[in-house]
């Protein structure tokens, strides 16, 4: 087939041919591949190009989300699948991300524990099933969560109680039932059994 015209419309560029066929792939495409008019090419060239053309907009889309902020690549890969890329396709941009360091399931398990352990005071265990849950590897969260600082999460555990101890205080809640409840709240904001007892067995009389 004959390339008869190349008319850019925007980003994107319409190719048409002399069978009457037209496709329409981004202008970076066009430059990558230097179409140019009355050249001749095949039906395997234009499935490479319509292919080249979905990664780069499957790749552009990659690019937004990151922007937005961080991702594992199993949430990349979910988005990606949103936005009705194949399967080869979104596959192909999580290799090239990954290897020019856009992408970085470890990195990502290390920036969301600095979040979510230290800003807003998230336990080991409730860490572990939301990385889980983003597709992180047991492997890779299993090392992460070693950097845990335990005497941060102890105080944090430690000033949660103080908190809710004293609004249970109010409620006039007998020891026990106060122990009780302070253990559940703590275990839901996924602190672990051992520092939860240590901070139970640790606040003082009037603040239990």
């Amino acid at each position: 087939m004959i390339i008869t015209v190349l008319q850019r419309k925007g980003n994107n560029v319409l190719v048409c041919f002399d069978d009457g066929e037209f496709i329409t792939i981004d202008y970076r495409t066009v430059l990558d591949s230097g179409l140019r008019k009355n050249d001749s090419i095949d039906q395997k060239k234009i499935e490479w190009l319509i292919n080249e053309n979905d990664f780069l907009k499957a790749k552009d889309s990659a690019f937004r989300f990151l922007g937005r902020r961080h991702h594992s690549s199993s949430e990349l890969r979910t988005k990606l699948i949103t936005k009705k890329y194949s399967k080869e396709i979104i596959e192909k941009v999580l290799i090239d991300l990954k290897d020019k360091n856009y992408l970085d399931d470890e990195q990502f398990a290390i920036a969301y524990i600095e979040e979510r352990a230290v800003k807003k005071k998230v336990g080991v265990n409730k860490l572990k099933a939301e990385l889980f849950k983003k597709g992180i590897d047991r492997k890779i969260v299993d090392e992460v969560v070693k950097n845990v600082d335990s005497e941060l999460s102890y105080e944090q555990a430690l000033s949660l109680a103080k908190k809710k101890s004293t609004f249970l205080k109010q409620k006039k809640i007998d020891r026990k039932k106060l122990r009780s409840k302070i253990f559940s709240f703590l275990s839901s904001r996924g602190f672990e059994s051992d520092i939860i007892m240590k901070v139970l067995n640790e606040l003082e009389p009037d603040e239990e």
